[in-house]
């Protein structure tokens, strides 16, 4: 929680293709109260949280990181099974980006500044990292939190010579103090900045420190967060996490809500597309909904549903700037080719043919990540030569305990009591000799 007399500091947790919640409540932070993030002691992050956190530190502005997650989701929702098929490769497109738009000084910009949360492969214990030497290991560190098994591949990616996966799997939200830590999920739980929903289910359930509510909303969120949804949905949770942190702000009595509008000049609220800011302060929320909406756009229809009766007001706080840039992303999804693409007999034309395309396609995926696979197989099969001895050996730890107790591990340095035990005879054998 915010505390100015200690310090404070921001966790962002894992989310999938739900990031874009974090870049509406990123946008209310740094527009209502800048000095929430910008005197922050330490940001925390794992898996998507991770990577909005370290592209906010380095400098990227908020419209550019929408607009990769906007390719991202595209790339993925362009194929009939979406993240499934074997042509899309989400650590490939991830590491593409983060080579292109991060700075080559991003190591020094974020060491002591930003803790990123790891899962060792070998024993599932989670590691923060937040000392970087290079920016190679600043993209590998963020490979490694972003790694979920078997939907990502099957071998891990490494940093420093250490097999890692997703940080969710051991500590979806990290952090050092819980009571100075503001906590970012867009999921329904006990978060500082999270959606609100009116319900008399109090029944939470707790996954690597995620705190989830048992509703029908998690279990879409859940499946979204791993199979996007159309760019509209994704702007209305985008929008949805700057209501909530612009909520989180007015409850703590941190801001008064100003109106962002009043701050933009004349020249730049004529070109604005989509926007909430032309309706009178003086008018009720309800009676102006009609006219500040322009006819044919219906990016927050859902969202104006889906709002709480007691917090449709806070619609007035809204970001030109983002709902700008949502509507512009929106717009740009509706292409000729798109258009073509989403006519009924197109797509079910396009399943019908899948079964004889899947195997081609496949085909040609396998071979383009083998040929990407050459340069790291050697280290790749080696590991796999060790987790395989492994598991072996832990399969016949649990089948023959007492011999294994008996035995000395291979590799084991004796103890000191043993030594004592045993050199007796080693002396009693010298002597004979």
């Amino acid at each position: 929680m915010y505390d100015p007399e200690r310090g404070w500091s921001l966790s962002f947790s894992g989310c999938g293709f739900l990031g874009f919640y974090h870049i509406g409540a990123t946008r209310c932070l740094s527009e209502h109260a800048p000095h929430l993030i910008r005197d922050a002691r330490m940001l925390f992050g794992s898996s998507a949280g991770a990577l909005h956190a370290v592209v906010f530190l380095s400098g990227i502005s908020l419209d550019l990181l929408m607009q990769i997650l906007v390719d991202i989701v595209q790339s993925a929702r362009s194929r009939n099974i979406g993240t499934l098929h074997p042509s899309f490769n989400l650590g490939r497109h991830i590491q593409k980006s983060l080579q292109r738009h991060l700075p080559d000084n991003i190591h020094r910009l974020i060491s002591g500044k930003m803790c990123i949360s790891l899962t060792r492969v070998s024993d599932g214990e989670n590691v923060l990292v937040s000392d970087f030497q290079s920016k190679d290991e600043v993209v590998d560190a963020l490979l490694c939190s972003s790694f979920i098994p078997f939907f990502c591949g099957i071998i891990p990616p490494s940093f420093r010579g250490v097999r890692y996966m997703d940080g969710g799997a051991s500590d979806n939200v990290p952090f050092f103090d819980a009571k100075t830590t503001i906590t970012v999920s867009p999921f329904y739980g006990e978060y500082d900045i999270c959606p609100k929903v009116m319900s008399t289910n109090f029944l939470h359930v707790d996954l690597t420190k995620l705190s989830l509510r048992l509703c029908s909303e998690n279990a879409y969120l859940l499946m979204r967060a791993l199979f996007p949804p159309d760019l509209k949905v994704l702007g209305e949770i985008c929008l949805r996490g700057y209501l909530d942190a612009l909520r989180f702000l007015e409850e703590n009595g941190i801001c008064n809500r100003p109106h962002p509008c009043l701050n933009l000049p004349s020249e730049e609220l004529k070109i604005l597309k989509f926007t909430w800011g032309h309706r009178s302060l003086e008018s009720p929320p309800r009676a102006a909904a009609g006219r500040m909406k322009p006819k044919g756009d219906e990016l927050l229809d859902h969202l104006r549903l889906s709002i709480l009766p007691w917090d449709e007001s806070i619609l007035d706080t809204l970001s030109p700037k983002l709902t700008a840039a949502l509507s512009k992303a929106v717009k740009n999804q509706r292409g000729y080719m798109s258009k073509i693409c989403n006519f009924l007999p197109i797509k079910v034309m396009s399943y019908m043919v899948l079964p004889c395309t899947l195997p081609v396609e496949s085909a040609i995926a396998v071979v383009q990540r083998l040929v990407m696979w050459l340069p790291d197989m050697p280290e790749d099969i080696r590991w796999l030569q060790w987790l395989t001895s492994s598991v072996c050996s832990q399969v016949m730890t649990q089948l023959f305990p007492i011999s294994r107790s008996q035995t000395p591990a291979s590799g084991q340095q004796p103890s000191p009591r043993d030594m004592k035990a045993l050199l007796p005879s080693l002396l009693s054998n010298r002597g004979r000799s």
